[in-house]
């Protein structure tokens, strides 16, 4: 699968610092009251507004570029007659799965490039999140209440489910390596042109 040099030099921003990201929040010192939060709590915040940028211009890069993932295969959720290549797709990689092999193909697969969208939404949620609790936290590590006591919690729900979709796409990731496909090397040395292409 051919992605353009500036998709994977984002991606690769996007992997390290999530990464990261989900790194420092198990080790991070969140503020209480009467407490302020770490060094590790201000990398995290710090990092996570830098990621949000880049989020957002990976977002717009996905809108505007010309290739062969355009952004509605990374988000076909708001077109039902989408449904179907996914669904298909889906059934293809099932087959190919049983026989302990994985499909190849040049062509985008709408199952991958749709789950790759969902991940890059829960990124950006997580960034959206994250942000609000940066402006508005009170002072002093005081108590999240209301509204923000809400937003508080969405971030730290899908800071789990960040971790169960960033572990299953690095493992696809090095199951189609392993399978010849070149995905890791292809997506990793953006100064190279992709074999695919």
């Amino acid at each position: 699968m051919y992605y353009d040099r500036f998709s994977r030099f984002l991606h690769i921003f996007l992997a390290i610092g999530i990464s990261a990201q989900l790194i420092f929040s198990l080790v991070m010192t969140h503020p209480k009251p009467g407490r302020l939060g770490d060094k590790f709590y201000e990398i995290h915040e710090y990092l996570g507004l830098a990621l949000l940028g880049i989020l957002i211009l990976h977002w717009l890069w996905a809108i505007i570029r010309k290739g062969n993932v355009p952004f509605t295969q990374l988000f076909p959720w708001l077109t039902p007659s989408r449904y179907r290549p996914i669904w298909e797709d889906g059934q293809r990689y099932a087959s190919h799965m049983i026989r302990l092999r994985l499909p190849q193909s040049d062509l985008p697969s709408p199952l991958a490039n749709a789950i790759q969208g969902l991940g890059l939404a829960a990124a950006l949620l997580l960034g959206v999140t994250g942000m609000l609790i940066f402006l508005n936290a009170p002072p002093e590590g005081g108590r999240m209440t209301g509204w923000l006591h809400d937003v508080k919690e969405v971030h730290e729900a899908f800071g789990g489910l960040m971790w169960v979709y960033l572990c299953a796409h690095a493992a696809m990731g090095f199951l189609h390596q392993f399978a010849g496909h070149g995905s890791i090397r292809d997506m990793f040395f953006f100064w190279k042109k992709s074999s695919n292409s």
